[in-house]
């Protein structure tokens, strides 16, 4: 790559990469590493220049893949770059620049090959292109160490004997001092990722290092995405004979997971901003010349202050993700390297999600509980984390998809991050977020908008939670356009919101689980609803009445009417057993509604006035001659709306003339003072709570690697790339 790279379109002319890729053989040693890797180079940022420099590397890249069995000049950049590493962990000063850059750039181009050749080839091939090791003899010929091909529809092979490289990669944390040792076994590929884990856990992230701990991160996803492309090479998708897997899920890393999983929370709870210009980010000039720039960056910004999402939110969804890539790189990819870990084999014993579930609040003093590792031999203590700093990354991020479904593992799973939650001053900073994904459902993936319900839902089981949202006040809400509200309670906005998002579903996506999920947030919070906004009242009874409505005219065409003019949610065959289908989904939600305004009239009714002014304003949809199914819960509903209906009559008939809104709630309030629940029938407590479906890995795994593509700062993006994707989500 030269000095410098100020155009991808050099790349494909450049003398010393054209070497690298051709059949001559490249001593770990040779002093042409050196000169190949002094460069710098801008670091693509998003698909369409991913694809240019996808494409002006292409033909370099396959004459690479032609001759590099041969020549194993791959796995000598490999020996380079753990000479570079091991050199950098060794160092006094770990923030050496220089050192930094150089093991930065042997990284970037490790990945970049590592990347083809995981669109192009199996993983297999992969890893004989890491450890083929060619050795000149003393006579002259070529000595080709190879791994061999494998019988057709077999896994990948067993992993060569290597030699044992002069130093080794510590991969541990300095309050844990583990010093493994490469033996002759060990292929490159887990060298490799030991030195990637190794500069992760133990090199701090500053100015200087960021963009190598970046690397390491983005390197082991690229390595780990042999799990994406399985399917376009033929493979049984979970790569269970993986030798990547293998090194990264057995015992090996059975003391460093907790490390491990440990550094990529800190990593995402630090948040911290990525350096205005250094290597990797710079124009292509040297190195100096973008350190000079950095630092007239840092002062213009004063002093190095810089602004962060934490400083300067983002306006909306789009922002925020955007600026997580650019500006949070690290944070980011963290995020995604951690899920990527924690959701692979997770009926298992996976080392790292269970480092993740068990992990322990800073800010407790209890002792924490050693563990077994899987392999039943050293005890591992779990990681500490700050969960305040945690939850803070968690709100501020929360708005993105991979945010959403590394706050759901730990609200599901995570004792320690549930008891936070429920400690936490300003729930509304976690909920607002959430709420904003599910008001934005046309514009949401529907794998978003599911994680976000199930999120409020868990949520929702917290009595105290409950309780405490109806007296946060909020104000001025520019996000929400549908109606003009001054001023409402986080209780009001959820309901108002998740109401919203079930209308949307029942007309649109019909999505049993989706509208399951919405009315179970919304009966759990139905025994606290206090002082309901009167638009929110509102909601709730036009849904019960739009339901309504629609199940009397499907029960009509069924009767006697055209069927084939009713629109459908499918075109089946037989339109009136779709029909029926569909009223029976009507009648578990219609059912559901009236269970959720029964549980608000037997706890709150006092505190719910507005709801009974609603339901006396549409007082005929709830005569027991049109719920005759539903009769048990709706009796209580007649009821209530007989005593305020009767009340309103003689106030009226005093007056000698209609009343007033204000006079409606006036003697609403007076008779709610006078009313007693024990007059209606009583019900168990609405309570659902979220159940995990079995072989919960079926979903997660792939839409895990849906995230990685779609939010991550690797960009696969040639056809190959988005076919792999499009078949783990399929």
């Amino acid at each position: 790559m030269g000095v410098a790279i100020s155009r991808y379109s050099d790349i494909s002319s450049n003398e010393l990469l054209a070497r690298f890729c051709s059949a001559e053989i490249i001593c770990p040693n040779d002093p042409f590493w050196n000169q190949l890797l002094a460069f710098n180079i801008q670091l693509p940022n998003n698909t369409d220049e991913q694809l240019i420099f996808d494409s002006s590397a292409e033909a370099l890249l396959q004459k690479f893949l032609q001759n590099n069995l041969q020549t194993g000049n791959l796995g000598s950049l490999v020996q380079v770059f753990i000479t570079r590493a091991t050199e950098l962990l060794a160092a006094p000063n770990s923030d050496n620049v220089m050192l930094a850059w150089q093991t930065f750039n042997a990284l970037f181009v490790i990945r970049a090959v590592s990347k083809y050749l995981v669109e192009i080839v199996p993983e297999y091939e992969l890893c004989r292109h890491l450890d083929v090791n060619a050795v000149r003899s003393a006579n002259g010929p070529v000595d080709v160490g190879d791994t061999g091909t494998p019988p057709p529809g077999q896994p990948s092979p067993e992993t060569p004997d290597s030699p044992s490289p002069s130093t080794s990669i510590p991969t541990h944390a300095p309050e844990t001092p583990v010093s493994p040792k490469l033996t002759a076994s060990e292929s490159r590929v887990e060298m490799l990722i030991d030195a990637l884990i190794g500069i992760i856990i133990d090199v701090p992230v500053t100015d200087n290092t960021y963009y190598l701990h970046l690397e390491c991160i983005n390197t082991l996803l690229v390595l780990m995405s042999v799990y994406m492309f399985a399917g376009v090479h033929g493979q049984a998708r979970l790569v269970e004979t993986s030798l990547i897997y293998r090194t990264l899920f057995q015992g090996r890393y059975g003391m460093h997971a907790p490390l491990l999983v440990k550094t990529l929370l800190v990593n995402l709870s630090n948040m911290a901003p990525a350096p205005p210009s250094m290597f990797g980010t710079g124009t292509g000039d040297s190195l100096l010349v973008n350190l000079a720039s950095g630092l007239w960056s840092m002062l213009r910004l004063g002093g190095g202050v810089r602004q962060t999402i934490y400083s300067q939110p983002a306006l909306d969804r789009r922002e925020l993700l955007d600026r997580l890539r650019r500006e949070h790189g690290v944070a980011n990819q963290s995020c995604l390297l951690l899920l990527a870990l924690a959701n692979h084999c997770m009926t298992q014993d996976n080392l790292y999600r269970n480092a993740l579930l068990c992990c322990e609040d800073t800010a407790e003093t209890s002792t924490t509980t050693p563990q077994r590792d899987s392999s039943g031999g050293a005890q591992v203590t779990p990681p500490r984390i700050d969960m305040a700093a945690l939850h803070k990354a968690l709100c501020a991020t929360a708005g993105c998809e991979h945010s959403t479904l590394l706050l759901y593992l730990m609200l599901h799973s995570c004792k320690a991050y549930k008891r936070h939650i429920t400690t936490v001053a300003h729930i509304e900073d976690l909920i607002v977020p959430i709420l904003q994904v599910l008001y934005n459902a046309p514009d949401s993936n529907s794998h978003h908008i599911y994680m976000s319900l199930i999120v409020l839902l868990i949520l929702t089981e917290d009595d105290s939670l409950i309780k405490n949202v109806h007296l946060i006040m909020l104000k001025n809400l520019t996000w929400y356009t549908e109606r003009s509200i001054s001023e409402i309670s986080l209780g009001g906005l959820m309901v108002l919101v998740v109401v919203r998002a079930l209308q949307y579903n029942m007309a649109r996506v019909r999505d049993k689980y989706l509208h399951t999920n919405c009315l179970a947030a919304i009966a759990n919070m139905s025994c606290e609803f206090r002082n309901l906004h009167p638009y929110v009242a509102q909601r709730i009874v036009s849904l019960f009445e739009t339901l309504t409505k629609r199940r009397s005219r499907l029960c009509s065409e069924i009767e006697g009417g055209d069927i084939n003019t009713l629109e459908l949610p499918h075109h089946a065959e037989e339109k009136t057993e779709e029909i029926m289908d569909h009223i029976a989904v009507l009648d578990e939600v219609i059912r559901m509604l009236l269970e959720i305004i029964n549980s608000c009239l037997t706890h709150q009714l006092p505190s719910n006035l507005n709801l009974v002014y609603a339901l006396l304003h549409k007082r005929h949809l709830f005569n027991h001659q049109q719920h005759q199914h539903h009769h048990h819960i709706a009796q209580n509903i007649e009821m209530v709306i007989g005593y305020f209906s009767t009340r309103l009559q003689r106030v009226q008939e005093g007056a000698g003339g209609d009343l007033g809104v204000t006079e409606v709630l006036q003697c609403i309030k007076k008779g709610a003072e006078q009313w007693s629940s024990d007059r209606l029938k009583k019900f168990p407590d609405l309570k659902f709570r979220y159940v995990e479906e079995e072989r919960p890995e079926e979903f997660f795994t792939p839409y895990v690697w849906g995230l990685i593509s779609s939010c991550g700062g690797v960009y696969w993006a040639s056809e190959c790339g988005a076919r792999a994707v499009g078949d783990l989500l399929c």
